[in-house]
């Protein structure tokens, strides 16, 4: 071997020699990185690890509060002189007078509807002063409210985060008031504001004098509903509460059927003239400052709109079949209202081709509760079209 062969395989050993060096020092420059990375992610992941109650905590609750709201309406289901309007399309007419099934299923709804407009996506946590707790309440519902639609399972779970991130973070802020003093008074005094109220919400419609068992029941079902909801905010998931209105699709994921109630072959209003009095209701709410130029244009637009478009068909029947709602959209969903098919007019008359209405939501007579993106804890108990 000649000197400039020894001397060029030496120059090449040193050029191999310097990349093997870079190689090797970049290697565990990455390698620092992606551990640093890896205890930031467990970190998050500690951090975001609190669990107020386990699954079958909440589970035995929600059963517990199911059985109380049974039981209530079972014990008024003869008190009755009214149905609320809401309900008017999907319950028959002489429903108040037979006083029996139908009318417990009622009592379960109405209470069951009551409870997640009025405690679980009212306020954000008991304990705090209640003009606070409904702000709160507002601007965590508001975040995924004015979200973007998610499209995937990522998007999904990243408003999730969100959401949880900046409510664990409020809690940490509030953590001097939420253990003041003044806490368990703020409790007591929502717990004894929304016992009257719910009695006062029932009396509406009940026979006068009201039934006995209304002052002994509701506050049990209020003190459960008010524990459950202080549990509520101090998870590092997202426990979804819903009530599914009548008209809404039915969704097996989320719903179980229920039977035992009559047939709805007489109910008290007609599916188009429930349609006609909502929009009438919705009109009576405008804005008392509007100009009268400005609501007599906002109530000719209204008419001219297709049932459906009218009021997000609260009143499902009559409808195509709709597609079903993924779970992804379900859970996005804050308590629509029968959204998910286009509405036929009933008077329009149905032709050949045409696919009989599908199934949908006639009465729900309690709530569904879910992890949000991980598991369904109770799917509510519904009777169907």
């Amino acid at each position: 071997m000649t000197d400039d062969e020894i001397h060029t395989l030496l120059k090449d050993h040193e050029v191999l020699r310097e990349k093997y060096q870079k190689v090797k020092r970049y290697f565990f420059e990455q390698q620092s990185q992606v551990h640093q990375l890896q205890n930031t992610l467990a970190n998050q992941r500690l951090s975001l690890s609190r669990t107020s109650w386990d699954d079958s905590e909440y589970g035995t609750r929600f059963n517990r509060l199911d059985g109380l709201i049974a039981q209530l309406s079972f014990s008024i289901r003869k008190d009755w002189k009214g149905i609320p309007g809401w309900l008017h399309a999907v319950v028959n007419k002489n429903a108040v007078e037979t006083g029996k099934q139908e009318m417990t299923a009622v009592g379960r709804a109405f209470i069951s509807a009551w409870l997640v407009d009025n405690i679980f996506d009212k306020y954000f946590h008991p304990d705090l002063e209640t003009g606070l707790s409904t702000q709160l309440k507002g601007i965590q519902l508001n975040i995924r409210k004015f979200h973007p639609v998610c499209h995937t399972p990522e998007d999904e779970d990243g408003l999730n985060a969100k959401v949880i991130n900046w409510r664990l973070a409020t809690l940490e802020g509030l953590a001097d008031v939420l253990k003041s003093p003044q806490s368990p008074a703020n409790r007591q005094t929502l717990t004894d504001s929304l016992n009257e109220k719910l009695i006062g919400s029932l009396q509406m419609f009940l026979n006068d004098p009201a039934p006995p068992d209304l002052n002994g029941g509701v506050p049990m079902i209020v003190e459960l509903a008010i524990s459950i909801a202080q549990h509520l905010p101090l998870e590092s998931r997202e426990v979804h509460i819903e009530y599914f209105r009548p008209g809404q699709s039915l969704v097996s994921e989320f719903m179980k059927m229920e039977s035992g109630i009559p047939a709805l072959t007489n109910p008290i209003m007609d599916p188009e003239e429930a349609d006609r009095a909502s929009l009438r209701s919705v009109a009576s709410k405008m804005d008392d400052n509007a100009s009268i130029a400005e609501q007599e244009q906002q109530m000719s637009q209204a008419p001219s709109k297709d049932v459906g478009d009218k009021k997000r068909n609260m009143f499902g029947f009559g409808s195509k079949k709709p597609a079903a709602p993924t779970p992804a959209q379900l859970g996005k969903r804050e308590s629509s209202l029968g959204q998910g098919g286009s509405q036929q007019s009933l008077s329009q008359p149905s032709t050949a081709n045409e696919e009989p209405p599908s199934p949908r939501v006639r009465m729900a007579v309690g709530v569904a509760v879910q992890i949000r993106g991980k598991s369904v804890l109770m799917k509510a108990p519904v009777y169907s079209t």
